[in-house]
């Protein structure tokens, strides 16, 4: 089967993207250089496509509190105008994905799935609704998604007629909402767009300022900012604790949800023996995911994502407690090589 091609794949071929797979989807690897779009990125404004993300809405006057009930963050008192993230989980706590919820309109909360598909997530929750009158919808068809990152985003949206909302704020325009989402530690903006509108928006914003950037460059930024991402930092059995997820996507004051009684106890025991950490390195080549991390012979932990930027491997790996420690030196081995490699906490 090919990879789908995104709304925006013209635009893309036109200004000379190299192309990848990523997550089943032809899309930008780069543009240009992964430091020259990281660095634009950090100073100004570049465009993401985030075509992969999928779209759907939860309609009717008891949207809010089935979700509630679902997710990890506190949906019931999410104000309209207002968005914030939420981790999927089971009863054991083990997480499912993650995904942001927006109150844009009385009645109506949007929801982008972050490396979760729409099919699995509509087929995981429409079996919860049976006495709420609430209709959960995939708008992915229609719709797709772009993600401006960069301490300029604000310019560039007012500079094309656009609203600029902060982190964990909505605004609408037409067709077109926009999300306050931080996707790589320097602030940005989610624009769920018409599928049709989307090369016109995409044109409009490159009008006002914006650069273009690939793949390889957003995982380099989101990696150097110790953001987690579902499912390759994570994987079925992992636990909001480990993960670093717990101040962004939980909230300890809204009542019962799905694995509740599990991340309470945790949250009051601390009882977590393993979770994300940094290593860096001095290498050509970033280590393959699970790859064994060791200290002193003994394997205490391994690799999950990594991007490689200015002649330095990031990576962020799974580490248990005996490697909590920034300045560490481990090992990684990968295919057939043994790397020295130094802890870092996140974010970089």
């Amino acid at each position: 089967m090919g990879l789908t091609r995104s709304p925006l794949f013209a635009l893309h071929v036109a200004a000379g993207a190299n192309f990848a797979n990523v997550e089943g989807w032809l899309l930008p690897a780069n543009f240009r250089t992964v430091e020259e779009e990281a660095a634009e990125a950090r100073r100004a404004a570049v465009l993401f496509d985030l075509a992969p993300h999928g779209v759907l809405t939860l309609e009717g006057p008891d949207g809010r509190r089935f979700a509630n009930g679902m997710f990890t963050n506190n949906i019931r008192d999410l104000a309209v105008g207002r968005c914030n993230q939420s981790a999927m989980g089971d009863e054991k706590a083990k997480m499912q994905g993650l995904l942001e919820v927006a109150h844009v309109a009385e009645n109506r909360l949007l929801v982008v799935l972050d490396g979760v598909r729409a099919l699995d997530f509509v087929e995981r929750y429409e079996k919860f609704i049976l006495f709420d009158d609430v209709e959960l919808t995939d708008r992915s068809e229609g719709h797709t998604v772009v993600h401006l990152a960069g301490p300029q985003a604000s310019a560039v949206l007012a500079a094309a007629g656009l609203p600029a909302p902060a982190v964990g704020e909505v605004a609408s325009a037409a067709e077109v909402h926009l999300l306050g989402r931080d996707r790589t530690g320097f602030g940005g903006v989610d624009l769920v767009l018409p599928r049709e509108g989307a090369p016109e928006a995409w044109s409009a914003l490159r009008a006002a300022g914006a650069g273009i950037g690939g793949s390889d460059a957003l995982e380099s930024l989101r990696v150097r900012a110790g953001l987690a991402r579902w499912p390759v930092d994570m994987g079925e059995r992992a636990l909001v604790h480990e993960m670093r997820l717990v101040e962004r996507c939980c909230s300890f004051t809204k009542g019962c949800y799905i694995g509740q009684e599990v991340i309470n106890r945790i949250d009051v025991m601390g009882q977590v023996q393993k979770k994300l950490w940094g290593l860096r390195m001095e290498e050509d080549a970033i280590p393959p995911t699970e790859a064994e991390v060791k200290l002193d012979g003994k394997v205490v932990g391994v690799t999950r994502s990594g991007a490689r930027e200015g002649g330095v491997a990031r990576v962020i790996a799974l580490l248990r407690k005996a490697a909590w420690q920034p300045g560490l030196e481990v090992e990684v081995e990968a295919a057939g090589r043994t790397v020295k490699a130094v802890v870092s906490d996140l974010p970089f």
